[in-house]
C-alpha cells in the first residue's frame, strides 16, 4: 500500500498520520488536567512529609542500584513475584522514555529516530510491550488462582492491573493498525506489531484502518491520562516513594536500635544546672511530629504487597499484628492531617494499636523481607518508646523493668547471685586475670536460670579442653539491656548500657563471648554509641572455629539433629553457618522448612519474654510444630530464651523425652573425646 512512506533514514512522523487537531487539542487539555492533577497528588504527598522533623539524609547509590533498579531483594524473597514485577517494572519504564521521544519528535520537531535507531527503538518498545502484558497477566494469574491468604485482593489491584494490560493492548494495536496501513519491510523489528498486523489487520481497508487506528488512538490518550492522574492517589505512588526510600536507605543491622539521643549526658548537664528542654529528651515517636523526614518517607514507600505480612510470627498466630498495617497506619494518619481530616496531636499508639504494638517479638522478618527496605521495627520500637515515657505499656513488664533497675537483672532476682554462679562455675574474675584473652559475658540468663547455667557450664567445659584463656565480671556484670530497648525503656537500657561500658572499659575488655545472641547483639552493635567498642563473639562461632581448628575433638554420634535459628544470632546479625558447623561435627542436620533467614520466631524477643501470650496461638507452639515436623532425633538451639520456649513447647505436645532440647554447647560437650 504505502510501503515507501517512512523509509529509515527519514525522520519518522507518522506515528499518528490520520490524527485530526481537534485530537491533539483534545489530548493536549486532557495532558494538563493530567499533569495538574498529578502536582496535586504529590502535593498532598510532600505535605505529609513536611509534617515530620527535618533531618540529614544521605544518598545510597549502591543500594538503589541493588534493590531498585535491578530490583534483588524484591526477586530474593519470591522469585515469581519478582519475575512478574521485573517484567511490569521495566516494561512501564521503557514504554514511558519511548513515549517521550516520540511526543519529541511529533511535537517539538526534535530528529533523531530514524534509520539505526528507530529499528532499535522498535524492537526495544515491542519487548517492554511484551514484558508488561506478561507480567500483568502472571499477577493476575496469581489472584485468580493461587492468591495466598496474607495477600489481600482488592479492587483497586484490580484497577491497577485492569490499565496497566489496556495500555499495553492498546499500544500493540496501535501499532499493528500502523503497520497494516504502511506495510514497510523494515517494521519486522517490531517483532509484536507486525504479527498482530498480519494476524489481525491482514486484508482490511484502507479507511477501517484509518477509522480504527484514530478510535484507538484517542482511546490510548485517555487510558495514560487517566493513568497519570491516578498514580498518585493509589498504590502506584511506590513508583516515586519506593525508589526514593531506597535511595535514602541507611545500612545497619536491622536488630541495631540506637537513638541520636545520649539521656545520661543529658540528665548530667539538668544535674549540673543546665537548661535542657523537653524536645532534647525524647527518645520516641509521640505524634507525626516526632517522626524523622525519613521515616515520614519510609511509611509512604509501602508497595502494599504484604510480604511482611506473611512472615510475620504474630500475625500467623492470629495476633492483631500486621506489620504491614502499621506502615499503612503511619501514612494514611500523615495524609489525613495534611488534608486536615486528622489530629496532628492523635497518638502513634492508637494509630497502631497497643495490642498490635506490644504483639511485635522484634524478630525482623518483616524488614528483611520488604523489597524496598521499610524498617517496621523503626516504627514499633519508637512508639513503644514514646508509650513507655507516658506510662502506657502492659503492666507485665513492671516486674522486669524494676529488676534491671533495682537488681540489674530482669528475673528481679538478688543480684549477688552473679557472684556466687561465678565463683561456682570457677571462672576466675577479670581483675584476677586481666590478660585473659575472652571475657565471658555470662548474660542474665546464666545466672538465674538452671538449665541456660548448665549450658554455660558445658561452653567452659569445652573452653578449657581447647585451652582457651578467659575470666568474667561475677557481680560487676549488669543487664545487657536488651529487653529494656526492645521494650521501649530507653532511658533504663542507656542507664544499663553505660554502666556496663564502664566497667568493661575500667578492665581494658578487648574481646567478648556470650551465649546470649540478645546480649550479643547489644554490646556489638549498640555499646559502640556509648563508647564500648569490642570484639564480640557468639558461643557458635568460638565453638565452630575450635572445632575447625581440631583444638576441640568430638565423637560423631549419627543422630539427626534440627536447629532452631535464635532471630537475633541468625537473621539480625547474619550468622548462619557457625551454629551448624558445631552440629555437623556431631550428627546429622535436618533443616525445618522454615530457617536461616525465614527462621520462625520462638516468641521471646522484644520483651515478650516478660509478658503472657493471651492472644491467638502461642508462637512458641507453632515454632516447636515447625522443628517437631522434622523427625529429627534432637532439637538444637544456641540462645536461653529459644531453650526456655522451644522445651516449654516440647514439653507441652509430651515428646520432652523422646526429642529433647539441647543446646549446642551441651551438644559438643556431651561427646567430646576423653
Amino acid at each position: 500500500m504505502h510501503g515507501d512512506y517512512y523509509p529509515p533514514d527519514v525522520p519518522h512522523r507518522v506515528f499518528a498520520w490520520n490524527v485530526g487537531t481537534l485530537d491533539y487539542i483534545l489530548m493536549y487539555i486532557l495532558a494538563a488536567i493530567a499533569t495538574a492533577v498529578f502536582l496535586y497528588g504529590w502535593y498532598r504527598h510532600v505535605k505529609a512529609w513536611l509534617l515530620a522533623r527535618k533531618t540529614p539524609v544521605r544518598l545510597n547509590i549502591g543500594q538503589f542500584i541493588r534493590d531498585a533498579v535491578a530490583q534483588v531483594k524484591l526477586a530474593k524473597g519470591n522469585p515469581y513475584a519478582g519475575i512478574f514485577h521485573f517484567g511490569i517494572f521495566w516494561g512501564m519504564v521503557i514504554l514511558f522514555v519511548t513515549t517521550l521521544l516520540v511526543a519529541a519528535e511529533m511535537d517539538l520537531g526534535f530528529r533523531f529516530i530514524y534509520g539505526d535507531f528507530y529499528l532499535f527503538q522498535s524492537f526495544i518498545a515491542d519487548l517492554a510491550g511484551l514484558l508488561l502484558i506478561v507480567g500483568v497477566l502472571l499477577a493476575f494469574a496469581r489472584r485468580l488462582f493461587f492468591l495466598p491468604g496474607w495477600l489481600r485482593n482488592s479492587i483497586e489491584d484490580n484497577v491497577i492491573l485492569t490499565l496497566l494490560l489496556l495500555l499495553g493492548i492498546e499500544g500493540f494495536l496501535i501499532e499493528a493498525l500502523r503497520i497494516a496501513y504502511f506495510q514497510p519491510e523494515w517494521e519486522k523489528v517490531s517483532f509484536v506489531g507486525y504479527t498482530l498486523a498480519n494476524l489481525l489487520f491482514s486484508g482490511m481497508s484502507d479507511q477501517a484502518i484509518t477509522f480504527w487506528h484514530r478510535i484507538l488512538w484517542n482511546v490510548h490518550v485517555w487510558t495514560t491520562m487517566f493513568f497519570i492522574g491516578y498514580i498518585p492517589f493509589s498504590k502506584l505512588g511506590h513508583l516515586f516513594t519506593a525508589p526514593l526510600n531506597i535511595l535514602f536507605y541507611e545500612p545497619k543491622k536491622s536488630g541495631q536500635h540506637d537513638v541520636k539521643v545520649n539521656l545520661m549526658e543529658l540528665m548530667e548537664k539538668m544535674n549540673a544546672g543546665e537548661e535542657v528542654s523537653e524536645e532534647e529528651m525524647l527518645t520516641g515517636y509521640f505524634t507525626i511530629e516526632n517522626l524523622p523526614w525519613k521515616d515520614a518517607l519510609m511509611s509512604d514507600a509501602c508497595t502494599v504487597c504484604s510480604r511482611c505480612t506473611s512472615v510475620c510470627p504474630a500475625y500467623n498466630t492470629d495476633k492483631p499484628l500486621n506489620p504491614r498495617e502499621v506502615v499503612l497506619g503511619v501514612r494514611n494518619h500523615l495524609l489525613s492531617v495534611a488534608e486536615g481530616n486528622g489530629d496532628i496531636n492523635e497518638s502513634l499508639v492508637a494509630v497502631v494499636g497497643e495490642d498490635a504494638l506490644w504483639s511485635c517479638t522484634t524478630c525482623g522478618a518483616c524488614v528483611h523481607e520488604c523489597p524496598v527496605l521499610i524498617d517496621h521495627l523503626e516504627f514499633i520500637i519508637n512508639i513503644r518508646r514514646a508509650a513507655v515515657e507516658e506510662g502506657s505499656y502492659p503492666s507485665e513488664l513492671n516486674t522486669a523493668y524494676r529488676g534491671m533497675e533495682n537488681q540489674f537483672n530482669p528475673w528481679n532476682a538478688p543480684h549477688d547471685t552473679r557472684e556466687e554462679v561465678r565463683k561456682e562455675l570457677g571462672v576466675p574474675h577479670i581483675s584476677e586475670k586481666p590478660d585473659a584473652e575472652y571475657l565471658i559475658w555470662f548474660g542474665c540468663a546464666a545466672n538465674y536460670d538452671q538449665n541456660a547455667k548448665k549450658n554455660l557450664r558445658n561452653l567452659l567445659k569445652i573452653l578449657d579442653a581447647a585451652g582457651v584463656s578467659y575470666a568474667g565480671l561475677g557481680a560487676e556484670e549488669k543487664c545487657s539491656g536488651d529487653s529494656a530497648r526492645r521494650s521501649g525503656n530507653e532511658l533504663l537500657f542507656q542507664m544499663l548500657a553505660t554502666e556496663n561500658v564502664e566497667t568493661l572499659n575500667r578492665y581494658n575488655v578487648k574481646k567478648i563471648i556470650t551465649m546470649c545472641p540478645h546480649c550479643y547483639n547489644t554490646i556489638k552493635n549498640e555499646y559502640p554509641a556509648f563508647g564500648g567498642k569490642y570484639e564480640v563473639y557468639h558461643h557458635s562461632e568460638i565453638l565452630s572455629r575450635l572445632l575447625s581448628e581440631g583444638r576441640v575433638k568430638v565423637k560423631k554420634d549419627g543422630k539427626s539433629i534440627t536447629f532452631h535459628d535464635p532471630c537475633y544470632l541468625g537473621r539480625h546479625n547474619g550468622i548462619f553457618d557457625d551454629p551448624r558447623n558445631v552440629i555437623l561435627n556431631v550428627g546429622l542436620l535436618t533443616e525445618p522448612e522454615k530457617s536461616r533467614e525465614r527462621s520462625f520466631c520462638c516468641g521471646a524477643g522484644g520483651g515478650r519474654m516478660w509478658m503472657e501470650e493471651t492472644i491467638g496461638k502461642k508462637i512458641y507452639l507453632e515454632r516447636t510444630e515447625q522443628l517437631l515436623e522434622t523427625g529429627a532425633n534432637e532439637i538444637a538451639v544456641a540462645c536461653p530464651f529459644c531453650y526456655t520456649m522451644i522445651s516449654d513447647g516440647v514439653k507441652a505436645k509430651g515428646k520432652e523425652e523422646e526429642v529433647p532440647v539441647k543446646d549446642i554447647a551441651t551438644i559438643i560437650a556431651e561427646n567430646l573425646e576423653s
